[in-house]
């Protein structure tokens, strides 16, 4: 047991050194030699597939994920579901959330028992103790295109404008007045890990530097030297390393101390990176635009990608030839939880029998052919 527990610290989506957030999200814990098994399987590719949710609507679907919840969005409205022991999830939701609002959810964002979410519309609301309130917080005109919080700061871009809001509460009601105003969109917003900075990834930037961090204390809001002209999803580290899924076909690194990305990896395919997960160790998953895609990466090793997965297509049914972007993924050590435009795709990598779907020298096997 000694020797399989060093042996799996440091595995891609299944190690254990100093306790990775992603051990936290995981329903059933692992023996260390389960590890090396689960691990070998994300590697080659080995797992087994499940379909979820098929909806005729194609909706952009976004995941939150915990150990024994999975949340997501279809519509206006934000369903839970439990995490079961035999089967990645129950079909049926647990609990449905939404208000009278019935615009399409365009974002969320869950920290312990708080879910702040906003409407394409610019309403947003506040999930507490089974109650939510409601605001609009920005011109319906506009496009509300993300959200995040940190304690009680809370902050909102559209495709005009980012808003931070300071939450107030007076006689039991709950508000949220302007702060501060940003005349720049962002596609992605996430603050770091003592609520002092925040960090966007701008829809367009006509100069190539479209990662900036604003600091909530001084206002100032610095331009990163990140050479992308537009960042689709972000991830933090560390209070220096961000990671960035970029328009532009990469994936990026970058280091606040030396200002500059260290270390780019391109899609193989030249595609779009649109969203992407990070299990707190050395390994990076990214959504593609095409072909609902998933990309695995290893933090330690440079300009190289270690897995591919391609959900399953069903041909018989004609709307599912047509190609699909990841709009949101999520992860913990056995499974992979993929959101496409019509179906929720779960991969189990738990398994000893199953067919192997190795892409890792996919162009070497085109060539030969």
């Amino acid at each position: 047991m000694h020797i399989f527990q060093l042996q799996s610290l440091d595995l891609l989506m299944c190690g254990h050194r100093n306790f990775p957030k992603i051990i936290d999200r995981t329903h059933i814990s692992m023996s260390f030699e389960d590890r090396m098994k689960v691990a070998a399987n994300w590697l080659s590719g080995r797992y087994k597939e499940q379909q979820y949710f098929r909806r005729s609507k194609m909706f952009a679907t976004k995941l939150v994920l915990e150990r024994d919840w999975l949340y997501l969005t279809f519509g206006c409205y934000l369903s839970q579901h439990r995490r079961l022991k035999i089967e990645p999830l129950q079909r049926r939701y647990f609990c449905e959330i939404t208000t009278g609002n019935k615009a399409d959810l365009a974002d969320f964002v869950k920290r312990k028992d708080t879910i702040f979410a906003g409407r394409i519309t610019g309403n947003c609301f506040i999930y507490e103790e089974d109650y939510a309130t409601e605001q609009q917080l920005h011109n319906p005109n506009e496009y509300l295109r993300c959200v995040n919080f940190f304690d009680g700061m809370y902050a909102t871009s559209t495709d005009n404008c980012c808003r931070l809001w300071q939450r107030t509460e007076e006689l039991g009601l709950l508000h949220l007045d302007q702060i501060m105003e940003f005349n720049e969109s962002f596609k992605a917003l996430q603050f770091n890990t003592d609520g002092k900075k925040l960090y966007g990834g701008m829809y367009t930037s006509a100069n190539r530097r479209a990662l900036r961090e604003i600091d909530i204390e001084s206002e100032f809001q610095r331009i990163l030297n990140s050479k992308t002209i537009s960042v689709y999803d972000l991830k933090l580290k560390d209070d220096n390393i961000i990671f960035t899924a970029n328009f532009d076909t990469s994936f990026r690194l970058y280091d606040r101390r030396t200002d500059k990305d260290e270390c780019v990896w391109e899609d193989p395919f030249d595609s779009s990176f649109y969203c992407l997960d990070y299990d707190g160790l050395y390994a990076v998953l990214c959504g593609t635009k095409y072909h609902s895609r998933v990309n695995l990466y290893d933090i330690r090793v440079p300009n190289k990608y270690m897995q591919l997965y391609f959900p399953r297509v069903e041909p018989r049914r004609r709307d599912d030839l047509k190609s699909s972007p990841v709009y949101s993924l999520a992860c913990d050590s056995r499974y992979l939880f993929i959101a496409t435009d019509r179906t929720l795709h779960v991969l189990d990598f738990k398994v000893s029998c199953a067919a192997i779907k190795d892409y890792r020298n996919i162009f070497q096997e085109m060539y030969r052919i």
